[in-house]
């Protein structure tokens, strides 16, 4: 495959893959099984393997356990509960044992994993877009008043956007986190207003390109102002570098709020966010693996596709040369 097909197939891969997890995020609510805090019964329940078959069986006016290998006797029902074999004597068969399927396992609350995965995607990709679209309004704002202005403009808010990237990022979101209290907007001003700075050196740069220029120079001719100059002229020509920005920092948003939340510096309960379920399978490892793999996949599998597009977007800006 020549290089233009191959990146236009990776454009589309990585545009219809982006819709796939976005619809996924937003129909989290009608398509989980199960809520993503349910705890029927955790004895019962936990650390339930992926592919499993089990019932809901009550055995009493308030009490219901979770249950595996259900049989009926004749003198009431045989199972598996927490890796004992048990019996309850029912006198009224009446209410039949409801069925459940755990198609990625349980937790260490005897949870529904899939559920988790689910609502954890939709909250951080839902945090990582309002970090990115903020980004994205402060950089390019940022970048496109000091490439027009010039002048004293240009040097003070170039000078404050050098000495916020000599300051690590994550220092600044791990202070930040510990300063103030968690919360979705906490972390979206954390993330999103500590990864603008590239963006608006980049802006400027093609800002300073785009101000003597023709199309400029007609417009100002014209009598447009300096916010129409920007929003019909400047912004349609850097679209491509805003879109490769845009995809680079959501998956790098996704990777950093995950981190936040696993250290526990995330969005309070009962928000669920994918360093949240991967923080659930810390302790429990060794003894069921597919409750730390299956966030952690999930987070890879994002980052790894939205950078794969962004590559594709990149090789528009910068095409290779026939030779």
């Amino acid at each position: 495959m020549n290089g233009p097909a191959r990146v236009e197939r990776r454009r589309r891969t990585g545009a219809w893959t982006g819709a796939a997890v976005a619809l996924l995020a937003l129909a989290a609510p009608w398509v989980a099984p199960y809520p993503p805090d349910r705890q029927e019964d955790v004895a019962g329940a936990r650390l339930l393997r992926p592919l499993t078959w089990a019932h809901a069986l009550r055995s009493g006016p308030h009490r219901l356990v979770i249950v595996t290998g259900l049989r009926r006797t004749p003198d009431g029902w045989e199972f598996d509960r927490g890796g004992l074999r048990q019996t309850l004597v029912a006198a009224d068969p009446a209410e039949k044992p409801a069925p459940r399927f755990y198609l990625l396992g349980t937790d260490t609350l005897g949870r529904d994993l899939l559920s988790r995965l689910l609502y954890g995607l939709r909250h951080s990709v839902v945090v990582a877009a309002l970090c990115v679209a903020l980004a994205l309004v402060i950089g390019a704002g940022v970048g496109a008043i000091t490439g027009l202005a010039g002048g004293l403009w240009d040097e003070v808010l170039m000078r404050g956007v050098e000495v916020v990237m000599s300051i690590p990022r994550l220092l600044l979101v791990l202070v930040g986190a510990a300063l103030f209290r968690p919360s979705n907007t906490t972390l979206v001003l954390l993330l999103g207003g500590t990864t603008w700075t590239g963006l608006a050196r980049m802006v400027r740069a093609e800002t300073l390109t785009f101000r003597g220029s023709t199309p400029a120079l007609a417009a100002r001719a014209a009598g447009s102002s300096t916010l129409r100059l920007i929003v019909r002229h400047l912004v349609p020509q850097i679209a491509p570098v805003l879109v490769v920005f845009a995809a680079l920092r959501f998956a790098d948003t996704i990777v950093l709020e995950s981190a936040l939340s696993f250290l526990g510096l995330g969005a309070p309960p009962p928000a669920v966010s994918l360093g949240d379920v991967l923080a659930s399978g810390r302790e429990a490892l060794y003894e069921a693996w597919w409750v730390a793999a299956a966030p952690g996949a999930l987070i890879a599998a994002i980052v790894l596709t939205v950078r794969s597009a962004s590559r594709g977007f990149l090789n528009l800006l910068d095409p290779p040369s026939i030779g």
